[in-house]
Parts: C-alpha cells; structure tokens; sequence
C-alpha cells in the first residue's frame, strides 16, 4: 500500500482566494510562501475530487494530511476543523496530523480530543517560523503528550546552504539534537530529508525523515546516499502535494513523476520499497 508521508489541503476559501484568507486570519508569512510578491508561485491547490483523482492515478493509497505552521493559534484551530471534517469524509484514504502551537486555550484537553477525533500525529510544525522557542514549557509540554501516546511529529527542515526563497527561516539542527535527547522515545520525523544531515552525520534512533519536495531542492542521487547513510527503515515517501515539485514541466500538482523517480533512482527490493513508500509511515502511527 502506498502513503504519501506528507500532503497539505486547504478549504474552499483558501483554494478561491489565499490573500482574503491571509488578511482574514493574520498569515502573512503563509502568504509570502504560498503566493509570493517578486516571482511565480510554486503553489497549487487541489480539493477534495481532485486530490482524490490523483491519488488514484499514481496508485496512492492513502496521504497523510500535515497541518502548516500557523502564527496564529486560532488559524490551528480552524485548519484542525478542516481536517477533523476530510477525516470523517474519508477516513480510508486521509491520516490527519495535527497544527499546534503554544497559546491554544486548555491545550491538553485540546489534544486529548483530537487524539479521540482520530487525529494521529503533529506537524508539520517549525517553531522557528512560528515564534516560538522548541524549548517552550508548553510546547514541551505538547511533545510529551505525543511521546506518551505514540504519536509521531513532523517537523519542517530548512536546508541552510540550500537556496533562498519566501519566508525561508532557519531550522538549527541542535535543537532536534536536544529534542531527541530529552525525549528519546518521541518519534521526529525531519521533512524534506532533514536537509541531508545525515548524510555526513550519525543520527538518533528516534529520527526519521521524509522526501517531501526534494525534486526541487537535490538531485535524485541523494535518495540512495540518504537510504546507505540511514537504513531504508528510516525514509518516508511523500511528495508535498499540492506543491509543483517540477516546475519546468508541471502544470498541475500530481503524486506520480516523483514515486517513479524514486523509485527508479534507488536499489531496493521489494520488501524495502514498501517499507519506504508505505510501511514505515504505519510503523510510526499509534
């Protein structure tokens, strides 16, 4: 079975009109992201049909839908009404993960409820972007909830070398070092292959990291440099849909140019494939 690690969606009113949701909600940074001033946007927007329809184009079984790093708490709350509502809607093809940050009223109840709603996961969360420290008492507080319950979270990496784009925020790596070390037993998921630090570095147990939107960061000979460098128990398939991860031939986001490139870039068998592209994502849910 094949799961996307990592997709986004947007209501109605963010695919009709992203600055009014902007202006309305206060996310501008999202905004300078999503649909920057000073070049075309690399950002596509899919509904429910849609998404859906290219599912099952490239044979994608399932995807799970990462919340965005929200300034706003209440912009938290709202896209989690989003996603609580696509779950019940289709709950066999879409595995929800959870936006969060500091400032939600009564934040373990909160996410008491979600777990119960059958929300599985955190993320994608980048504190750095979002304004606060990954030190937080709170959000702490928020990352023991998920270690106790089994819940992995994603957390977006930023590659410092990499190039310059909108709202492009730094993501120390000493932070996940020190996060992973206070709780060993919280399963970190880095997206977009932990800007490759494992490729020149050991890495905690409790770290994973998906492919999301590499096609427009790395060359596809850093899959099989990342799988030798880690194991391919460790790497998750995922695309960032709706994104245009090739931009030069891409009119529309689709899952199925970059499940054959990877799977044409590696050496892998059977079993390891499927580890990849689908296993190992249900190995880290709850």
């Amino acid at each position: 079975m094949i799961i996307d690690a990592h997709t986004h969606r947007y209501s109605e009113e963010v695919i009709a009109d992203p600055v009014a949701f902007a202006v309305r909600t206060g996310e501008e940074k999202w905004l300078s992201m999503v649909s920057p001033s000073d070049r075309t946007t690399l950002q596509g927007w899919a509904d429910r049909k849609t998404m859906l329809h290219d599912m099952d184009a490239a044979g994608v079984a399932k995807c799970v839908l990462l919340g965005w790093y929200w300034e706003k708490y209440q912009t938290c709350i709202e896209a989690n009404n989003w996603h609580r509502t696509w779950m019940e809607q289709d709950p066999d093809r879409f595995i929800c993960f959870l936006s969060v940050r500091p400032g939600i009223p009564d934040i373990l109840e909160y996410l008491k409820q979600a777990r119960e709603d059958g929300f599985q996961g955190i993320g994608e969360s980048h504190p750095w972007a979002q304004g606060f420290s990954i030190r937080d008492k709170e959000w702490i507080r928020v990352m023991e909830f998920a270690c106790s319950h089994g819940w992995p979270v994603n957390f977006h990496v930023t590659d410092p070398s990499g190039k310059h784009y909108p709202g492009k925020t730094l993501t120390p790596m000493e932070d996940f070092l020190w996060l992973s070390k206070e709780l060993p037993e919280l399963k970190i998921i880095l997206a977009h292959a932990g800007a490759l630090y494992a490729l020149n570095h050991p890495v905690p147990e409790n770290f994973y990291f998906d492919l999301a939107a590499c096609p427009l960061l790395y060359p596809p000979s850093i899959y099989q440099q990342l799988i030798d460098s880690t194991g391919p128990e460790k790497i998750l398939w995922g695309t960032d849909y709706p994104l245009l991860i090739y931009p030069k031939t891409q009119k529309k986001p689709e899952f199925r140019t970059f499940l054959e490139e990877f799977k044409d870039s590696v050496n892998a068998d059977n079993p390891e494939m499927e580890a990849m592209t689908g296993s190992n994502l249900c190995n880290l849910l709850p």
